[in-house]
């Protein structure tokens, strides 16, 4: 018994059966988290060690290496990426995306706690965090205020503000910008110290001994106990002045007679500003499995409650969202989903001529939709603008088999068969048809979310939400359209005015179909030598169309870099970047942007800025990202103090951003690396695609080199610690102890005053005390030569290595880029290594996966044909369709002037299954039709001809499916018209063709190595 004849016999078990799939479908949806993309965990494990003051090789020698030596073993590692700074160092580990990230970061920890001995004792203890530590924030801030100093505003911001951001949901910190943390400068004055004869250790140690605060213990009496507590640390800039560092014949020398102590800021390596004010910036760094809107409507909340609690003329403001644009992404998509839903509808009414049986059809779209919104929630998938594409898509697939079935009973009906026998047969007739062109469509769907890489991953969702969508569309159309076919079809075929002008118009056309496929049959060297120069023409032009990982989206905002001469200070930086700055006035003035966010010092270096640039919303400006850029490209060229990069945010999180090539080149060392880097740049530098190329490594950093004759220095009773020591305390800045304020502990913070350290004749002159007692100036044992250095080493998979970036042109071809990078490396000295990073990376990790996904959907759609038709022949008749449908997505493409990308190869990928579902329709009849007697050419030619209604219905319900997708627009538009455009305009131009190629193709191969058809005789009926 099949599965229609169950549900026909009982109407009410498959009538509950749907309607279970609504219900808990329903749950589900109102359940399901709301984010941009689907949930994928970064598997990259950061570890940061900081080592105060040391030099960029010193920290890769003694730290980088030791690290690196250890993590280097770890199972499921698959790159590692080192950056030894002045006093800091950073590596950032990348695994498989199998890996379990937990499992990860539990042997990295481990690791590195076998070699925390090994490091030097002045560094840092390791820290190891899970994913990259420098993500972007989802939501940013600015607190500004006319009557706070800026080490005010960051205390006050610190202790009312930021905990309580931080302990919103979802959120995993709240990081302040432009901070200026509160400490005790303790201003070393070296003249002063001289001429009493102290030294820095000196004043460490009465620091130790005098600032300090250790339990007390309690008081007990006969009755009572009482805590004791020692108030023994310092807590004002006057107790510091009084401490005694040393004592003498005449007075104690006390710490204000040889320095300037302040109550001040721990550090100033960074400025930030909203808008051309100085201000303090909040960004709100968002947990692993966070959903993005959520957190943003939390801050908004919070910051209603916190706004009354300011004080007078502080102003607290949202800067950047990131859930705007998700919101009007998300909004935009379910505007699509329901221009869909209309068209479709609107061509299955067309077809049928009756809202009862157009109803049938239609209903299949919420349960398919439900019961996709109940997997998803089993699975934690998300809704998010890629499950929504697949739902989009859906639409069009998922009323197809009930079309089948509808149509090929409405057909039996109009031969005069009873409304439920019409429906019993028309059913069971398509049953087989309907199954494997599910079947198939789950077969092709799949492989998309096995693609690897974490743009593969993010595609996993769609991949699963389209396969179950299709198979509840399935069982729908075998369980719940015949009942409602056997009941809602009229009792008597009264056509109306609709219906019989479309069925004039259908049998028309069958009549001139019927005529040219016939001719197409008999003569089939024209149809397949037309069909073979297409795919020809097709394979050559797509090797022509531009290659990207995502096409340029425009997302509401740009991001400028601007980059300063190594040695650059920070007010040299903020003088640069204001320029930059003002570049941007006038869009502001027009009202294009919205804020501008400036951050002075990024990353850890004085010479770098980086601007986050908010436009207007997309229905209140006429121009986009991408005229905005390069409207912008020529005033900021004419800024020569530095380099600034200007690129739009990359869509699916790419790294890099969209617009830049980036890359590391390896070498021996660091110097040979950079060498070769900068002849690489040379030979690059008339490339069409390129407007620049930049090279991250130049020996230019202003330094001095402290030389220690260390004979010498033992003679005269001093050592390396205590020379060590004593440089770090007057130029590195040293910590000793913390001061209380208000409940809070704060740094003390030891450094020479700023005319004492600016030049090397000041250094020489400082005064050790040696083991005797005695005091020796440093120039005794030491002298000090002035040199250049690099101002940061970077080591690839633990290869010395230079990092070099680039923009990309507009409409730049990004494969055809890498390929020409790739063969001037190999025009490199033997040992050169080249490493992708950012958007390269993503591309050639998603274009490797698309092709294994390409193979296996149409091996694994072959084999289930095979298996479903018993037979290897009749699969190879649907599977030489596939190509028309490719090659007339990449006409689309063409014509449009849009790029191969991750959307649109994801695109000719579920083409595959849409060509091979019209196949399977049109050549399972032929066989039903042989079965019955008819000959090889005639069930061919009625077989198409018969099929032709449901073929052209189900064609057009997906094509109209996809327009909304093609023709969007709004935040997001492009990765919407990429998809929507290879399945509109591939499966348009592959259906007319297909009419004609299947049915012929059918007839040549169905007939190899047969004697030619004769129609089967009927069997004999036995005389009575």
């Amino acid at each position: 018994m099949t599965l229609p004849e169950l549900s026909l016999r009982r109407p009410v078990l498959a009538t509950v059966l749907n309607l279970l799939i609504v219900l808990i479908g329903a749950v589900a949806l109102s359940r399901l988290p709301v984010r941009e993309l689907p949930q994928v965990d970064a598997a990259e494990v950061t570890v940061r060690v900081n080592y105060t003051g040391a030099a960029p090789d010193v920290v890769d020698s003694q730290v980088a290496s030791v690290i690196e030596g250890a993590l280097a073993g770890i199972a499921g590692l698959s790159s590692m990426s080192t950056e030894s700074e002045r006093g800091r160092m950073r590596s950032v580990l990348t695994f498989d995306p199998s890996r379990d990230i937990d499992s990860a970061a539990n042997d990295v920890r481990a690791a590195v706690d076998r070699v925390v001995n090994q490091l030097p004792d002045a560094a840092n203890t390791p820290r190891v965090e899970k994913n990259d530590d420098e993500g972007d924030p989802v939501v940013r801030l600015s607190l500004s205020s006319p009557n706070m100093t800026p080490l005010e505003l960051s205390d006050y911001a610190d202790r009312n503000i930021v905990d309580r951001l931080s302990r919103l949901p979802g959120v995993a910190n709240a990081q302040i910008y432009g901070e200026r943390a509160r400490a005790m400068r303790i201003w070393l004055d070296t003249g002063r110290m001289s001429a009493h004869g102290v030294t820095p250790a000196d004043v460490t140690s009465a620091l130790n001994a005098n600032n300090i605060e250790l339990p007390a213990g309690e008081l007990e009496t006969s009755s009572r106990q009482l805590q004791l507590l020692a108030r023994t640390r310092l807590t004002s800039v006057a107790e510091f002045q009084r401490l005694v560092v040393l004592e003498d014949d005449t007075r104690p020398l006390r710490l204000g007679d040889v320095a300037r102590i302040t109550e001040g800021a721990e550090g100033r390596d960074s400025i930030f500003r909203s808008d051309g004010e100085v201000a303090l910036g909040l960004g709100i760094q968002p947990q692993a499995q966070a959903n993005t809107v959520a957190i943003s409507d939390a801050v908004h909340a919070e910051l209603e409650r916190i706004r009354p609690t300011l004080p007078e003329g502080m102003v607290l403001k949202v800067t950047a969202d990131e859930a705007v644009y998700i919101e009007t992404t998300l909004e935009q998509v379910m505007h699509v989903f329901f221009e869909a839903v209309g068209l479709v509808t609107a061509v299955i009414f067309l077809f049928l001529g009756s809202a009862r049986l157009s109803a049938i059809p239609v209903t299949t779209i919420p349960i398919s939709v439900l019961g996709a919104a109940m997997a998803m929630l089993a699975l934690g998938f998300s809704i998010n603008t890629l499950t929504l594409f697949a739902m989009i898509l859906a639409i069009g697939l998922v009323v197809d088999d009930a079309i089948v079935v509808l149509e090929n009973i409405q057909r039996l009906r109009a031969q005069g068969l009873s409304r439920a026998e019409a429906a019993r047969q028309g059913a069971n007739q398509v049953n087989f048809a309907v199954i494997a062109t599910t079947a198939v469509l789950i077969a092709v769907f799949l492989p998309v979310s096995f693609m690897e890489g974490e743009i593969g991953k993010l595609f996993a969702e769609f991949g699963i939400v389209l396969a179950v969508a299709v198979s509840v569309s399935g069982f729908v159309a075998l369980t719940l359209a015949p009942v409602l076919a056997a009941r809602l079809m009229p009792r008597e075929d009264r056509p109306s005015l609709l219906t019989r002008g479309v069925a004039r118009v259908v049998g028309a056309t069958e009549r001139v179909y019927r005529a040219g496929l016939r001719r197409a049959i008999a003569g089939p060297e024209l149809v397949l030598a037309l069909t073979a120069f297409a795919v020809a023409a097709s394979f050559a032009t797509y090797q022509t169309l531009p290659q990207e990982v995502t096409p340029e989206e425009d997302r509401g905002g740009i991001r400028m870099f601007v980059t300063l001469p190594q040695g650059s200070n920070l007010a040299q930086t903020d003088a640069v970047t204001r320029k930059v700055e003002a570049v941007l006035d006038p869009l502001r003035e027009e009202g294009v942007v919205t804020n501008v966010t400036t951050i002075v010092g990024t990353w850890g270096e004085l010479r770098r800025s980086f601007l986050i640039v908010s436009l207007a919303p997309w229905g209140e400006r006429d121009r986009s990202v991408q005229d905005i850029i390069t409207e912008l490209r020529a005033p900021l060229s004419r800024i020569t103090e530095a380099q600034t990069f200007i690129r739009p945010a990359g869509g699916l999180g790419i790294g890099g951003g969209r617009g830049s090539l980036d890359f590391l080149l390896g070498g021996p060392d660091a110097a040979t690396a950079a060498q070769w880097a900068e002849q690489l740049s040379d030979s690059m530098a008339g490339d069409p695609d390129l407007s620049r190329l930049e090279v991250d490594y130049a020996a230019n950093q202003p330094g001095a080199t402290l030389n220690i004759d260390r004979l010498r220095a033992q003679d005269l009773g001093l050592d390396a610690e205590t020379v060590s020591e004593t440089l770090q305390a007057l130029v590195a800045s040293r910590q000793v102890g913390e001061f209380s304020r208000e409940g809070r502990q704060y740094p003390v913070i030891l450094q020479a005053e700023p005319e004492d350290r600016d030049s090397a004749a000041d250094l020489l002159s400082v005064l050790l005390r040696n083991s005797r007692g005695d005091l020796i100036p440093l120039s005794a044992f030491a002298d000090i030569e002035t040199e250049a250095g690099v101002p940061a080493i970077r080591r690839q998979d633990r290869v010395h290595s230079v990092e070099v970036e680039g923009d990309l042109r507009d409409g730049a071809d990004l494969a055809a880029v890498i390929a020409r990078v790739e063969a001037a490396v190999l025009d490199l000295p033997s040992g050169a290594t080249l490493a992708w990073d950012g958007q390269a990376a993503d591309y050639l990790a998603s274009s490797g996966s698309m092709a294994m996904v390409f193979g296996m959907a149409l091996a694994i759609v072959f084999l289930v044909l095979a298996a479903q038709f018993e037979s290897f022949r009749t699969p190879l008749v649907i599977m030489l369709t596939v190509p028309l449908g490719l090659g007339g997505a990449v006409a689309t493409l063409w014509l449009t002037g849009l790029s191969v990308n991750i959307y649109s190869q994801v695109g000719l990928v579920l083409l595959v299954g849409l060509m091979a579902k019209n196949g399977i329709l049109m050549v399972e009849f032929s066989n039903q039709l042989r079965e019955e007697g008819m000959s090889l050419r005639e069930a061919a030619l009625e077989g198409a001809v018969t099929r032709l209604r449901p073929v052209t219905m189900t064609s057009i319900a997906t094509v109209l499916g996809a327009v909304p997708l093609a023709l969007a627009t709004g935040a997001g538009a492009e990765s919407r018209q990429a998809i929507g455009m290879v399945i509109a305009g591939g499966l348009s131009v592959a259906f007319v063709l297909t009419l004609f190629v299947t049915p012929v193709i059918y007839v040549l191969i169905e007939g190899l190595g047969r004697a030619p058809d004769t129609p089967k005789a009927p069997a004999e009926v036995p005389a009575e």
